[in-house]
């Protein structure tokens, strides 16, 4: 009787954790597919969209080292518990949002911060209380994640398409409150602790960390070095010399990690509260593991944002068939990952190193394949090869490579992990829609300027040419289609006018492919990670 009851609490806490995770995927997944209507009904632009998703996913990684700090202290179920609290409060507010400034607050900040200890405490649990089932739990916990994903796309296309983009939110909203009650299953995770909480460490790391990740978001925008445009607050320009915001944050935040670091040390040799200890970070075998996991993240968040922009323009479709042509990644994926955790035979017949090599060279040809379908008349069935390639690639290769991370880590330093690993994730999916899709805008913008000056029989000096290629990259960032579309009307001769729609889908289609080939050469480099890793998790190595 007392063995019965011990396997449904755990089937309840699985139900639990795997539908938060689910949730948390389903938001995220929304929001690209829910991009045109947003832009229209706000009067904004895809840069705005694209700015709130990667200020989202800083905040996470940011807000991390401090979430581990919280949980220590006061327990991370009752963190889990106030979490889910401050993320429905910030969901139902986004729902609800009268302007662009608001959605981004609610959904980037709040959400936000409340998004990571909801991710990391499923997979703290899954450690602590499935024992010799963890792998298979933790497979499970992908796939819900991954199934959040795809529902996401697709549901949250279809409700912004018949409904309006508001209702996009609303399953999102109804899995909360089932969350909420079975939030009672969780194990009482309270620890005692009776040092006081970091708080000064936890400040300097999240200040650090943002100044990094925020200047990485806004390099596209402003340059690298030399500024694209100025940064000004209230009319004070930052910084009042000529170089971009982006390197002034970099300072900032490099001297904020220096502080944090000094701070950790001092804390340390007077055994004192610390926010975490670094030796995790100087285990080859996990660090390699995270960069890999992190470039992949990277490469396949930034190709289905940059596909999410391209297909409707392309194909002239709805956010539904829009996520329905993209969707058979995703569902593939899944079918993977489920044909994994139900069978587990790759992993006892391959070596888990090997499947996940596999993985991303299936993931390199599902990104050759989709580069070689894309022309002018495309359709949705000539972009499903490279799709479905590139979903069994990424299937295999989520299967595996956090089991051969995570078997690096002590059992201890598990719940570290989980707070260095999620938060690396989220910069790679803020990387990947900061890279690819910068890099989709900008060639987009300077095919279309190049595209212009030939059918005017016009041309222009490089210096001058790239002022204007900037300035058409900032109005398509940050302006509405309504405007750009009236300041084409106002300032294009009426002979080009009529050939701006062929224009502006030539240059999209070069535009897209051009980021496709730099994803390909990530994927090389997670490549040439992956080959350093090791053949078995630490405890199947003999």
């Amino acid at each position: 009787m007392e063995q019965t009851q011990k396997v449904q609490f755990a089937h309840k806490t699985f139900w639990a954790i795997a539908i938060t995770l689910f949730m948390i995927a389903y938001n995220v997944s929304v929001m690209p597919t829910i991009m045109s209507p947003l832009v229209r009904d706000l009067n904004s632009s895809v840069g705005a969209i694209q700015s709130i998703l990667v200020v989202y996913f800083l905040v996470a990684a940011s807000f991390a080292p401090s979430t581990e700090n919280l949980c220590r202290f006061y327990g991370r179920t009752r963190i889990f518990s106030i979490s889910l609290v401050l993320y429905g409060i910030g969901m139902t507010l986004t729902s609800l949002s009268p302007t662009i400034e608001i959605l981004a607050l609610c959904f980037s900040l709040l959400t936000g911060l409340a998004s990571t200890p909801l991710i990391s405490t499923p997979l703290a649990i899954a450690d602590l209380i499935y024992g010799d089932d963890e792998e298979r739990v933790t497979i499970a916990l992908i796939l819900a994640s991954t199934l959040g994903g795809l529902f996401g796309s697709l549901l949250g296309g279809y409700l912004a398409s018949n409904l309006g983009w508001r209702w996009a939110f609303v399953p999102s909203l109804l899995v909360l409150m089932f969350v909420f009650r079975l939030r009672r299953s969780l194990p009482n995770l309270i620890v005692n602790c009776t040092q006081p909480i970091d708080w000064i460490g936890g400040l300097l790391s999240f200040l650090g960390l943002s100044s990094i990740f925020v200047g990485m978001s806004l390099a596209g925008e402003f340059g690298w070095w030399e500024p694209k445009r100025a940064f000004s607050i209230a009319g004070l320009i930052i910084p009042p010399f000529a170089i971009s915001i982006v390197p002034t944050l970099f300072a900032v935040g490099m001297i904020l990690l220096g502080f944090f670091v000094f701070w950790q040390r001092r804390q340390a040799n007077l055994g004192k509260a610390c926010l975490f200890r670094v030796g995790l970070l100087r285990n080859r075998e996990f660090v390699l593991g995270l960069l890999t996991a992190m470039l992949h993240t990277l490469i396949v968040t930034g190709v289905q944002f940059n596909l999410f922009q391209f297909v409707p323009l392309a194909l002239s479709l709805n956010p539904f068939r829009t996520a329905l042509t993209i969707i058979p990644y995703n569902l593939t994926m899944v079918i993977v990952i489920i044909s994994v955790l139900k069978y587990l035979v790759l992993g006892n017949r391959i070596t888990p190193k090997y499947i996940v090599c596999i993985g991303i060279s299936l993931l390199a040809a599902g990104i050759g394949v989709l580069y070689s379908s894309l022309h002018l008349s495309v359709t949705s069935l000539e972009l499903m090869p490279g799709l479905i390639i590139m979903g069994v690639g990424s299937g295999l290769f989520s299967s595996y490579i956090s089991t051969l991370t995570y078997s690096n880590a002590s059992k201890g330093d598990k719940p570290q992990a989980s707070g260095i690993y999620d938060p690396i994730q989220n910069l790679g999916c803020s990387l990947g829609r900061g890279i690819l899709g910068t890099a989709l805008v900008y060639y987009t913008a300077r095919s279309i300027v190049d595209d212009i000056l030939e059918n005017l029989g016009k041309t222009l000096s490089p210096v001058e040419r790239l002022e204007v290629i900037v300035k058409l990259q900032e109005m398509l960032q940050t302006f509405s289609r309504e405007e750009v579309r009236e300041v084409f009307a106002n300032k294009l001769p009426p002979s080009i006018y009529p050939l701006l729609r062929l224009i502006s889908l030539d240059a999209a289609t070069s535009g897209i492919k051009i980021s496709l080939l730099i994803a390909l050469f990530l994927t090389g480099i997670c490549f040439l990670l992956a080959v350093t890793l090791p053949k078995y998790p630490s405890c199947r190595r003999s």
